[in-house]
């Protein structure tokens, strides 16, 4: 059987108190939970704001409205594998 995620040994940074299975790629699950969903938010306002511009410079159309909204749903998959430690790319 092969190893997919080797655990790690995660310290709450409140207390000190040591938990296993909680840390993702040094970064400690609830800090890494926290990053992803600020990141999610931003991508969120980020299409709103973008198809907002559209819609006020009457040019929304279905393929701008798809390529806005698969772009940044592929710019926050970018981000979370980073997060992860599964992308390459450097914040």
């Amino acid at each position: 059987m092969t190893t997919v995620f080797s655990a790690n040994l995660a310290v709450c940074p409140n207390c000190n108190h040591a938990f296993n299975h909680n840390k993702v790629n040094g970064v400690a699950l609830i800090q890494a939970v926290n990053d992803i969903d600020a990141r999610k938010r931003m991508y969120c306002r980020l299409t709103l704001d973008s198809l907002e511009r559209l819609s006020l410079e009457k040019t929304l159309t279905f393929d701008l409205i798809k390529k806005i909204v698969l772009d940044n749903f592929n710019d926050f998959n970018r981000d979370v594998q980073t997060t992860l430690g599964w992308g390459d790319e450097a914040e």
